[in-house]
């Protein structure tokens, strides 16, 4: 089975210090030896050849990685439908070079209060938010807002979805996942979240509530299907297995991508995809948005399906 998107990290290195990343704390991130673009155009033809349709470019801050710009333009070129979330710092520097070469252009808002926003991202960007959607815009540029859920910030929610009606734009609910010790969303926060679906300009993924609901991966009947469905390439030009979250294995890729994938090496990991020990209650939505879409007869599909929808009526709203 074909895989569909590629999670490529171009960079770790980050110049926000948000409360529920772990990424920027780690100083190794920023002496990481990048990749050249040479390497990504490889690994881009390879992936094309393995079927991948949806390429996310990710970091860290993607567009701290200097060649971006050129990673976009040679994805679009090969026929990948796009994507790319920046906490705004830097887009403005790269809005007209990146237009045309994006398809699902996210900015990070935490709240739609700038001294709260700016004290959760640890920096001052909620002004380079606010310019970059009207930069967005005005090179008729299609961009959304994405604001991660916490258990703390749920109640700050009519207050964004009121952010998103008076600026027409789309808002992307990411519920935040357990990782690295921080805390999940709770199963309450889940239920009080499930109750904004119909509002205009939100969208979120309610497969993903329900998963939550249901207490995440069940590693003896696994929803996850993370290396069959997405590849993860590392910045120094690794394939991370069997995810970026959790990547135990790492194979160098010397410009032989489809060769690595399809190795046994990989296809043995595949038969273990969401049965670790550590895939036992995962909700990380990386992987399991291509997971819900394979499990055609699953009980997640059908809320998939209504959520993908919805997603798609409200940017055409916006």
């Amino acid at each position: 089975m074909r895989p569909i998107q590629c999670n490529y990290y171009v960079t770790l290195r980050c110049n926000s210090r948000c409360e529920f990343c772990n990424i920027w704390k780690d100083k190794r991130n920023f002496h990481l030896k990048e990749q050249s673009i040479e390497d990504v155009k490889n690994n881009l033809r390879d992936l094309k050849k393995l079927g991948v349709k949806f390429m996310d470019f990710t970091g860290g801050e993607p567009l701290l990685y200097s060649p971006i710009v050129d990673a976009f333009r040679e994805a679009k070129k090969l026929g990948f439908y796009t994507a790319l979330t920046t906490n705004c710092l830097l887009y403005p520097k790269y809005a007209a070079e990146l237009r045309g070469l994006v398809d699902i252009l996210q900015f990070s808002l935490d709240s739609a209060n700038e001294k709260e926003h700016n004290a959760i991202r640890g920096v001052a960007s909620y002004q380079k938010v606010i310019e970059s959607i009207k930069i967005a815009k005005e090179l008729k540029e299609k961009p959304s807002i994405i604001h991660t859920v916490t258990n703390q910030n749920i109640g700050d929610l009519p207050q964004l979805i009121r952010f998103a009606h008076e600026n027409k734009i789309l808002l992307v609910l990411n519920p935040c996942f357990g990782y690295f010790g921080n805390e999940g969303i709770s199963k309450g926060t889940a239920k009080t979240l499930r109750k904004y679906f119909d509002e205009k300009y939100v969208a979120f993924d309610l497969a993903n509530l329900e998963l939550i609901l249901d207490g995440g991966n069940n590693i003896n009947r696994p929803i996850c299907k993370a290396v069959s469905s997405s590849v993860v390439i590392s910045p120094d030009n690794y394939l991370l297995l069997p995810c970026y979250h959790h990547a135990f294995k790492k194979i160098r890729i010397k410009n032989n991508l489809f060769e690595t994938y399809n190795s046994d090496e990989v296809q043995k990991l595949m038969k273990f995809e969401g049965r670790f020990d550590f895939c036992r209650n995962c909700t990380v939505y990386c992987y399991m948005r291509v997971s819900f879409y394979r499990n055609v007869f699953g009980k997640y599909f059908l809320p998939y399906i209504k959520s993908g929808c919805k997603y798609i009526r409200e940017r055409f709203r916006s």
